[in-house]
């Protein structure tokens, strides 16, 4: 990894530009800032978004990604299991780092570790 080597900030649950921790610590870096969602829809989960959710997500993630325009960059979007999905991303883009916001729940717990351990595997914090 170089001095350019980009950051990954994953957006999950805080779809916004404004306050925005993940974002704020990646731009921080003065490294090129890739921003991303993933959508990991688990045939198994207990509480499955409805139609009113997923057309809250859409509406959300369309205007995530109108602020990120006026900033010059754009949402990534991707779809699958979130750990190895942003780790997909992090070693295709050579990133240094991936940024995100924590969460307690168990499932976003979880996947937060999974991400660690696979991120700290490859050499990228």
């Amino acid at each position: 990894m170089n001095a350019q080597s980009p950051v990954i900030v994953w957006f999950r649950r805080d779809l916004r530009v404004a306050d925005q921790p993940a974002l704020k610590a990646a731009a921080e870096t003065g490294r090129p800032v890739i921003p991303l969602y993933v959508l990991d829809d688990p045939p198994a989960r207990p509480w499955a978004p409805g139609g009113a959710a997923r057309w809250w997500l859409a509406g959300s993630l369309a205007a995530l990604d109108a602020d990120l325009a006026r900033l010059e960059s754009r949402l990534i979007l991707r779809r699958g299991p979130a750990a190895e999905t942003v780790l997909a991303l992090a070693r295709e883009t050579g990133a240094a780092a991936v940024h995100f916001t924590r969460h307690h729940e168990p499932a976003e717990a979880a996947a937060e570790a999974a991400l660690t351990a696979g991120l700290g595997r490859a050499g990228i914090e």
